[in-house]
């Protein structure tokens, strides 16, 4: 992901100095980059809410009534 955002800003950086032919090339290839960020930015954040949602499961199954005391708690504090 690191990896891909700094491809990104390298290339808006040649976009902008580069001549309106190389630009169309640059946009492209920019657009590719764009797609594979925005989806592995999505399975990621997919990933970790599953994660979590199995943690708030294992959690209510240990013991509901403090499960619930906690949830009220951080919804207060907010």
């Amino acid at each position: 992901m690191d990896n891909l955002r700094k491809q990104k800003r390298k290339l808006k950086k040649q976009i902008r100095a580069a001549s309106n032919e190389e630009t169309n090339g640059l946009l492209v290839i920019w657009r590719q980059l764009k797609t594979r960020h925005s989806a592995l930015s999505r399975a990621e954040s997919a990933r970790k809410k599953r994660s979590q949602k199995r943690k708030n499961q294992e959690c209510f199954i240990r013991d509901p009534f403090q499960f619930a005391t906690t949830q009220i708690r951080n919804f207060d504090s907010r």
